[in-house]
């Protein structure tokens, strides 16, 4: 009965939201001797969109934020454009959610459709604004984190680095890629980055990136070691990376933040690889468990499975 009560009630909602979106739009229809009230509509669109959140029709919701879009366009307020068509995409994108969570699936994936629509409309826009990179680039990376470690989400966080390169973005491109098994472009990324803060940043500057050298560091020579390039086929600042590990010996490694029992592990495991001691590798998950992060702990993981198979 309450199911029965729900869906009444939610049929109800959305008949009152077709009359009330056809009256609005009807107001922009042109008369004679009369132009419509865009700004009004505009409003209406918006106080709409507002009352379909919070009853939890996040596609009406869209909707109403995509009418209301199209007014600011069309009296040529960019900023406000920009700011319905994000919000018509993230309800698009709640609706999408909303959906896959209950496992209603649609064929033609609309929702997701129209909230990318949104999003690059939006991205177009800012493309064509003086000082908006910063917020293309924001937009981009929001739409890859809600598309996933897919094709699509790649190409937008690539979009979103290209415009305005944030560490934010370069490192969820690296978990995009090793999610999807591509450590090649993962080990470039992570290249890139390093070499960018290496060769850019002052020394003072350097100092406020440590963590992030650090990481870096780590997730290289997990990469590498899973990946196992020929010396023919390593770049001499890739070789570079496994090499000073390669001497049991050697503890004068300066890497960014890291202790010396994490390099000795390092050293460890590094040698261990090469030698296809895979009890010895083994043995050392456990003791590097505390010093790597999920992702680290996943290529780790990975690693063992590489050489497990042989």
């Amino acid at each position: 009965m309450a199911l029965r009560d729900q869906a009444s009630h939610k049929s109800t909602d959305s008949d009152n939201f077709l009359l009330k979106y056809r009256v609005i739009s009807g107001k922009l229809k042109k008369r004679l001797l009369r132009k419509p009230n865009v700004s009004e509509a505009s409003d209406q669109f918006e106080s709409l969109a507002i009352n379909c959140e919070q009853k939890e029709l996040h596609q009406y919701a869209g909707w109403c934020w995509l009418a209301a879009a199209r007014c600011q366009e069309s009296v040529g307020n960019c900023i406000y454009e920009i700011n319905f068509l994000t919000k018509a995409g993230r309800q698009f994108l709640i609706a999408n959610k909303n959906n896959k969570d209950i496992g209603c699936l649609s064929i033609s994936d609309e929702d997701i459709q129209v909230a990318i629509n949104a999003f690059n409309h939006a991205l177009t826009r800012c493309e064509n604004q003086d000082g908006f990179q910063m917020m293309s680039s924001s937009l981009a990376i929001e739409l890859a984190l809600a598309l996933g470690s897919n094709s699509e989400g790649i190409k937008y966080l690539c979009s979103a680095i290209h415009t305005h390169p944030t560490v934010q973005a370069i490192n969820l491109l690296v978990t995009y890629y090793i999610k999807q098994g591509n450590y090649v472009s993962a080990l470039r990324v992570l290249t890139e980055l390093v070499e960018m803060i290496e060769n850019h940043l002052g020394a003072r500057t350097i100092d406020n990136y440590r963590n992030i050298l650090h990481k870096c560091e780590i997730s290289r020579v997990l990469l590498l070691l899973i990946m196992r390039p020929t010396p023919q086929r390593l770049a001499p600042s890739l070789a570079q990376v496994l090499e000073k590990y390669a001497w049991a010996e050697d503890t004068r490694i300066s890497v960014p933040n890291m202790t010396e029992d994490e390099m000795l592990l390092l050293q460890s495991l590094v040698l261990a690889c090469q030698s296809r001691d895979y009890e010895a590798i083994l043995e050392l998950e456990s003791e590097l468990w505390s010093f790597f992060d999920v992702e680290q702990k996943e290529l780790l993981h990975n690693l063992i499975k590489t050489f497990g198979k042989e």
